[in-house]
């Protein structure tokens, strides 16, 4: 796998996380919180022409 491919599955992670999370905020009616979702992270296939750099952090938890 290249640096590229890794870069699109991580994308494809990320874009899944948000989009359930958008999701699940809409059926518990937290419609204030899912539209902050979607106008943080859709773009309407724009891109902007910016040079972002990602960090990525690879974390585990406990969850009790």
């Amino acid at each position: 796998m290249n640096k590229n491919d890794d870069i699109r599955t991580n994308v494809e992670i990320f874009s899944k996380h948000y989009l359930e999370r958008f999701k699940q905020l809409l059926d518990d009616n937290r419609t204030e919180d899912a539209v902050s979702i979607m106008q943080e992270y859709t773009c309407n296939g724009e891109v902007e022409d910016d040079d972002y750099q990602w960090f990525y952090a690879n974390y585990q938890f406990i969850v009790n």
